[in-house]
């Protein structure tokens, strides 16, 4: 096997990890303007999408090993990281009915229902996309998932390919 088809396969791996790679930027840079338009409100609610910011380090740091070892990984981080964002955005939207609590967790949202209404719809996205993330996780842990079929058809044919010299 050449180098090409090395970097290929390697590639195609690594494509299994490619819906959770995306969501985790989605949260990345959801705390990371949510920690900015906090800063002005100068509370230690801040420090809230600060710790989520520090968790999804973590995660892409494991994401950066998951692509440079060709062993298997278990994405243990990435799993807590999903699950802290699903347990933040669960507690999120039942504080976020108290007014007081709203305000200072949101400064720069008005208290009206029609910004609680945005935030807590937010809020559900990120729980569906979060829960979507640990049913895949799951999947990939077991072997279950899309990409390690395709990946394996793919090994599949290099293999066929190699047999006829081509």
């Amino acid at each position: 096997m050449d180098a090409r088809q090395k970097l290929a396969m390697k590639n195609m791996r690594f494509n299994r990890y490619i819906m959770l790679r995306y969501a985790l930027a989605l949260f990345f840079f959801a705390n990371l303007n949510w920690m900015i338009f906090s800063l002005p409100g100068r509370n230690l609610f801040v420090l809230l999408p600060v710790v989520m910011i520090f968790l999804a380090l973590f995660s892409i740091h494991e994401f950066i090993v998951l692509y440079s070892s060709s062993q298997k990984i278990t994405l243990k981080k990435t799993r807590l990281y999903f699950l802290s964002q699903l347990i933040m955005n669960s507690l999120l939207i039942v504080f976020s009915f108290h007014s007081g609590f709203y305000s200072r967790v949101f400064p720069f949202l008005n208290d009206s229902s029609q910004g609680r209404t945005a935030i807590v719809s937010l809020l559900a996205l990120g729980l569906l996309i979060s829960g979507l993330c640990l049913k895949k996780l799951q999947a990939i842990a077991r072997n279950k998932d899309r990409g390690f079929r395709l990946f394996n058809t793919f090994k599949q044919s290099m293999k066929v390919s190699e047999s006829y010299g081509e």
